[in-house]
């Protein structure tokens, strides 16, 4: 049994030969290695989760998203972790702690997508005894690892490439309001309107909760009750609430960026299709969930790592916008 065990698991004490016996007697009797039980069985193992909260309320779930996953599956895979997904929603928070959630799965950590600082885990997770990593907001606790872009430089940076560009009159396609990245790029954009003399008023913010269909359905009420010359820039805070703003512009005959400029944010492959190319800050999704599931790998090992893990982003310009 212990030879047959060892040829099946890709041993070095094996030979060749006994390991070729071995496999083709399994592929003649038609045997599969049962992966949960090896997982039970091996002191190693690491089980860890993508938890997503809010997947089955939300509209949204795109490229971003997926580009995450696909950083973190990456990881996994070299590291030999187990990865699963679970879907969790306010209802579940409440019900279950992040500890009883790891104890029923056998999860030594996990990774937290689309966590609201109103949801009942942001005020228990402090308190966990597993580790957990967290994107694009930081919780204080200590087994909680965040990675995150800058958000407010970020979107910062992004408004003044507007102003430098001599736009003056810009109109902000807001995410959600209670979303902590959207708090974070707007003070971006108020400090780099500040800081030229600028200001943005309550007209000029369009709430889009992050969805193209509202972002298209803003812009044309917008111009419902606004001068065609009250804008000539709008600064998106995802690259799909800009493709929105940009149907919605040439639904109205209007020209990009010969009539209006358009700015996104997410670096979504999409935004290089759009026509024309749409200038956005790329936050290399991949790589921050490839870091975070290292963080976390490390914290599950009780590795010494950075908590606060802030990564790289890149202000891609192409065609959307216009000197004027």
């Amino acid at each position: 049994m212990g030879t047959v065990s060892r040829a099946l698991n890709h041993y070095t004490d094996v030979s060749e030969a006994t390991r070729e016996k071995v496999q083709n007697a399994a592929k003649k009797l038609g045997y599969w290695p049962n992966l949960n039980a090896r997982s039970l069985s091996s002191k190693t193992q690491i089980n860890v989760a993508l938890i997503l909260s809010g997947f089955l309320e939300e509209k949204m779930f795109n490229e971003y998203e997926t580009m995450l996953m696909k950083g973190s599956y990456s990881y996994a895979l070299e590291h030999d972790i187990e990865i699963a997904m679970r879907v969790i929603n306010s209802q579940i928070q409440k019900e279950k702690t992040y500890d009883q959630l790891c104890h029923e799965y056998g999860m030594s950590g996990a990774l937290f997508f689309g966590l609201k600082m109103s949801d009942e885990y942001c005020k228990t997770l402090p308190g966990s005894n597993h580790p957990c990593v967290i994107f694009d907001f930081e919780l204080e606790g200590p087994n909680i690892g965040t990675v995150m872009v800058d958000n407010q430089k970020a979107f910062q940076e992004l408004t003044q490439h507007l102003i430098d560009c001599n736009h003056k009159k810009i109109v902000l396609m807001h995410g959600r309001k209670d979303a902590t990245v959207s708090m974070e790029r707007l003070a971006g954009a108020r400090e780099a309107m500040g800081l030229n003399g600028l200001s943005l008023s309550g007209d000029q913010i369009i709430y889009t909760n992050f969805l193209e269909e509202e972002a298209y359905e803003g812009v044309l009420n917008y111009f419902k009750t606004h001068r065609p010359d009250s804008v000539s820039a709008f600064l998106c805070m995802s690259d799909l609430t800009a493709v929105g703003t940009m149907n919605a512009l040439k639904h109205l005959g209007y020209r990009i960026p010969e009539d209006y400029s358009v700015v996104g944010y997410d670096g979504l492959n999409l935004a290089g299709y759009t026509a024309p190319g749409l200038t956005t800050v790329d936050q290399n999704a991949q790589s921050i969930g490839y870091a975070a599931t290292q963080q976390l790998h490390r914290m599950i090992l009780g590795e010494p790592v950075e908590k606060r893990k802030i990564m790289p982003y890149t202000i891609v310009y192409r065609d959307s916008v216009k000197r004027i």
